[in-house]
């Protein structure tokens, strides 16, 4: 009886072309970018063609950044947006810029089951929170 190195029997196949490793590729990816929504500060923004809410219609907040024109927040670790569960605070280390200032800070990301598609986002320094909403 032949064996496998237990390496072998716990590797995934590899796909044989290239079109299977790119299908292998977004399937596995798949559920990660499902739970990825749009997350705008203005709600109009979620009808606006893809690519035109980057002036000043709002802030679009990403797993690593929140952005507007010619203003950005940036953070050490992505965020995992995820509204299954009844309360979730996620602290980053990170920094704002504009042209010629940058500012470190620390951000605070909150997100609950009781509020779906809702991301508040406290900044040291800032008096009220920015909140975000899913474009669903």
């Amino acid at each position: 009886m032949r064996t496998l190195p237990l390496a072998a029997t716990l590797a995934p196949a590899k796909p044989r072309t290239p079109v299977a490793a790119t299908l292998a590729a977004l399937l596995a990816a798949g559920p990660a970018l499902a739970r990825t929504p749009l997350l705008v500060t203005n709600p109009d923004m979620c009808d606006a063609p893809a690519g035109a809410y980057t002036g000043e219609m709002g802030m679009v907040l990403e797993p690593t950044i929140m952005s507007e024109i010619e203003y950005h927040c940036q953070w050490d670790q992505p965020l995992t947006f995820d509204w299954t569960t009844d309360y979730t605070a996620l602290t980053r280390v990170g920094y704002c810029a504009e042209p010629g200032f940058i500012s470190p800070g620390v951000f605070v990301f909150e997100m609950s089951s009781y509020e779906p598609g809702q991301v508040t986002v406290w900044s040291q320094g800032g008096d009220a929170p920015t909140v975000f909403r899913a474009c669903f």
